[in-house]
């Protein structure tokens, strides 16, 4: 999926949480025939050194010009007993860090962060956010006026995340060995019964239930 927003978008990609998350949820509901949604609000980022990149700027979701604000994606089913954290743009901190002002000095971030959502966000409510964070973990906090703009981003621009989707899902589809069964089906003979109708469809519906 990286390489689907990187090709289309080689300078902005590390500022696009929001189309991570949106793409990102779609694939991974696809793939694990699960329910995950794309979330949008606060975050904070550990850059080493006692900085912490504060993306906080909640007036930021009404303001055309953006802000400081973060999106990730969440599960939103009940297949297993905690809600599961995804943070697909966890590689760009240290790039998007440098951009806006902060010195990185931490090791390079992982590529992506997944788990529960005990171990991956940080607890703390917004007013007592700790100095330092430890390795893999983020400070998270959805919000309302998040939500609504999520939820307009998803209704403004669907034909485009829709499009984007069904190419990550092609490319993930390419890259599984020939006698893979994880989309439903072996992989060889899928990528040739498969049409790009029939993928731009399956996202279309993971993304209308997302919207709703």
């Amino acid at each position: 999926m990286n390489q689907v927003v990187r090709q289309y978008y080689p300078e902005q990609y590390c500022s696009l949480c929001h189309v991570y998350a949106i793409v990102g949820s779609n694939l991974i509901s696809i793939v694990l025939g699960r329910v995950y949604r794309p979330v949008a609000g606060l975050a904070a980022v550990d850059c080493g050194g006692g900085q912490l990149m504060r993306m906080m700027d909640n007036d930021a979701f009404a303001n055309p010009a953006g802000g400081a604000y973060h999106c990730w994606i969440e599960s939103a089913d009940d297949l297993i007993a905690e809600r599961e954290v995804v943070d697909l743009t966890f590689r760009h901190n240290h790039t998007y860090a440098v951009k806006n002002g902060y010195g990185w000095q931490r090791e390079l971030p992982p590529a992506f962060l997944w788990g529960p959502h005990s171990r991956i966000a940080v607890q703390a409510p917004p007013d007592a956010i700790p100095d330092a964070f430890p390795d893999g973990t983020v400070w998270l906090h959805e919000t309302d006026e998040g939500w609504q703009w999520m939820t307009q981003q998803l209704l403004a621009h669907q034909n485009a995340f829709v499009a984007l989707t069904a190419e990550a899902l092609k490319l993930f589809q390419a890259s599984l060995p020939p006698d893979s069964t994880l989309l439903g089906q072996p992989a060889a003979s899928a990528a040739g019964a498969a049409s790009d109708q029939d993928r731009l469809g399956a996202s279309q519906r993971s993304m209308s239930a997302l919207s709703t």
